[in-house]
């Protein structure tokens, strides 16, 4: 039997998916129930992915992307969620602020007319 690989998972665009390293197959693919955008961060920690997008924190099955659970946060507005938990690994600040920016630069041309950055 090969040994199973260790996925490589994604958030983009309201999606969060598991994709064989290797050969770059998709091994599932969860559509988040809210928002828009394109930033979403994942933390993985133990069996669990934590997702943040749009205003919201999500749990799902890291073997599965089954949605375990979310949470609205309540107050806290509708822009990308930075997640950060002791002994987890994922999305940097860094990279998630990046996409954030330019996802504001992709909107603003396209509302004024103009073509996106790096078009």
């Amino acid at each position: 039997m090969a040994a199973r690989r260790t996925p490589l998972y994604i958030g983009t665009s309201r999606h969060v998916a598991a994709l064989d390293p290797r050969t770059g197959e998709e091994l599932w693919r969860t559509k988040l129930p809210h928002g828009g955008g394109s930033v979403v961060t994942v933390v993985i920690k133990g069996q669990h992915l934590f997702v943040g997008h749009a205003g919201h924190a999500y749990c799902l099955d890291k073997r599965s992307g089954q949605l375990l659970w979310e949470n609205g946060l309540p107050g806290m507005g509708y822009h990308p969620v930075l997640l950060a938990m002791e002994g987890a690994t994922g999305t940097s600040p860094g990279a998630a602020a990046s996409a954030h920016r330019v996802e504001q630069q992709r909107r603003a041309a396209a509302a004024s007319g103009g073509a996106a950055p790096g078009a």
